[in-house]
């Protein structure tokens, strides 16, 4: 089961990705076989947390819910919503240079599947693209299970923020996507 959890991780490249690696089979020798046909399972890593930090630690929070959430507080500045498709296996978030590995649990049986996830940012604009000591900036991830839809922008107030749905398009239409979800339209702030 995944857990919520609070804690500071180093961001790389202005991204924080959230990694499912697929349990390894417990038979070795099916193992070795499936890796020789090319069927070994993939691992799901999306780059969910963009940061406005180029490198440097970041206070993220993750909240794991049983239901859709009410309103985002205002105390936030930017608020996206992304669906994601996660397989069983061990779950963490991760600098994308694979330096930092915080577990958040695994996902296991039943608890695969589709999931929405509302990130929340504040603070990207106090330190933009530089490598800073100390967090300058808050993230905080919120997931629940719920069918696949397209993403949205519930709030985009942060000057460095508004290019979110951009970076948020690039991954989940590209071939290579791992959050497994159909292209779909994003809301822009009007």
């Amino acid at each position: 089961m995944i857990e919520s959890a609070a804690f500071v991780i180093r961001a790389v490249g202005h991204a924080v990705d959230l990694v499912v690696d697929p349990f390894p089979p417990l038979d070795p020798i099916a193992a070795l076989q499936a890796a020789r046909r090319g069927q070994e399972p993939e691992a799901l890593r999306v780059p969910l947390v963009f940061t406005g930090v180029h490198s440097g630690p970041v206070e993220l929070a993750i909240e794991v819910l049983q239901e859709r959430p009410e309103a985002a507080a205002p105390v936030w500045e930017d608020v996206h919503e992304v669906s994601l498709t996660l397989p069983e296996g061990r779950a963490y978030f991760n600098t994308p240079t694979d330096w930092e590995m915080k577990d958040i649990g695994n996902v296991t049986g039943d608890e695969k599947g589709s999931y929405r996830a509302r990130v929340h940012s504040t603070g990207r604009d106090a330190a933009f693209d530089l490598v800073v000591d100390a967090p300058t900036e808050q993230h905080l991830v919120q997931v629940w299970k719920e069918s696949v839809s397209p993403p949205i922008t519930i709030s985009s107030r942060s000057e460095h923020g508004k290019s979110i749905p951009e970076f948020i398009r690039s991954w989940q239409t590209s071939e290579t996507a791992t959050s497994r979800t159909e292209p779909g339209p994003i809301d822009l702030p009007r």
